[in-house]
């Protein structure tokens, strides 16, 4: 198993905003748990293009991949409230690494879900894992989470 790499600079946690809207909902009226991993997914992007890493990541023709989610539900989210994602690295290995997000309604301190995304990074054209090093392990280093 790999260490986590606990830096001594302050950490990142990103934060992004979604207006729940009827498309979100299920049968029961609150946020299905399939559009969940839609915004969990687009809140990641989110914080990864703030960081630069997108656009470094594309140009080495590199990306991260998901090898196991967790997910806890606690509270519902409905139409018409503000979901906040909170997005933060935890540990970074030589080859993976983890991010946890959590989710609550905006203003509320319950949380309506917790999740942790284990990653690996891959070459896009061969889908071979491949070491995290170099800038692009710089850039993780500049925003994990200390603990």
């Amino acid at each position: 198993m790999e260490r986590p790499h606990h830096p001594t600079s302050d950490s990142m946690i990103h934060k992004t905003t979604f207006a729940i809207r009827s498309y979100h909902t299920d049968a029961f009226g609150h946020v299905n748990n399939s559009r969940y991993l839609e915004l969990l997914e687009e809140a990641r992007w989110r914080f990864a293009e703030e960081i630069g890493l997108v656009e470094l990541l594309s140009a080495k023709e590199l990306g991260f991949i998901i090898m196991d989610m967790r997910l806890r539900f606690r509270a519902p989210i409905r139409e018409g409230e503000v979901l906040e994602i909170q997005t933060s690295l935890i540990t970074l290995g030589s080859a993976s690494g983890e991010v946890r997000q959590w989710a609550n309604k905006l203003g509320h301190a319950q949380f309506a879900l917790k999740s942790l995304f284990h990653f690996i990074l891959i070459q896009r054209q061969t889908g071979a894992s491949v070491p995290i090093e170099g800038d692009i392990r710089n850039r993780l280093l500049d925003v994990i989470e200390v603990k």
